[in-house]
């Protein structure tokens, strides 16, 4: 009867250890975050970086992108960001472009991408041959964790840097990049322009 019970209590402990195993690593896997940042144009002596103007976060990709584009852009709660298109991020929907604001850039920090985001928006209509961005530094929680890549907006290169101060060796992704091979988790500035 004594090894019954014993048996018992290790089965019933080997149960409970798995159950809170599962449950932590779901909780880990539905803690992402997706970020966006407002950043004006390089400005001359500035050191060729952009000022961020504005950041914020939220837990889902849909509300990171409505609050990054005024409401321009409403997506569907479980619409996945490898389905965000050039076409439907800069869709006016109706809505004055005069104060749109536009995506030229999305990082992941899973190739594909996938996982958490951070989203770059300008105010008017992204890249030009007169008009780019960069950041000479990645935000809090995104330096060296960068997976994959999209720009947008007329960015069609859209370089990331192994150092801060656009050093280092880099990676163009050209409009896309689903994973950043020797940059993949080293992205520690990034740029964003109409040509190379």
């Amino acid at each position: 009867m004594n090894k019954k019970s014993n048996l018992l209590y290790l089965l019933a402990g080997l149960f409970l250890v798995l159950f809170l195993t599962a449950a932590s690593s779901t909780e880990t896997n539905n803690n992402k975050q997706y970020c966006y940042a407002l950043i004006a144009p390089i400005e001359e002596g500035n050191n060729g970086s952009s000022r961020i103007i504005k950041s914020d976060c939220f837990d889902n990709f849909a509300d990171s992108i409505s609050a990054a584009t005024n409401g321009r852009v409403l997506l569907n709660h479980f619409a996945r960001p490898d389905e965000v298109t050039n076409e439907l991020l800069n869709s006016n929907n109706g809505l004055s472009s005069l104060s749109s604001q536009v995506v030229i850039g999305i990082d992941w920090d899973s190739t594909n991408f996938a996982g958490s985001s951070y989203t770059w928006v300008v105010s008017g209509s992204g890249c030009s041959i007169s008009t780019q961005y960069s950041v000479s530094s990645m935000p809090s929680g995104w330096d060296n964790r960068v997976s994959s890549a999209r720009g947008y907006s007329n960015c069609n290169y859209f370089y990331h840097y192994q150092n801060t101060n656009y050093g280092g060796s880099s990676v163009v992704c050209n409009t896309e990049c689903s994973s950043m091979g020797s940059l993949d988790n080293a992205t520690s500035s990034e740029k964003w322009t109409y040509t190379p």
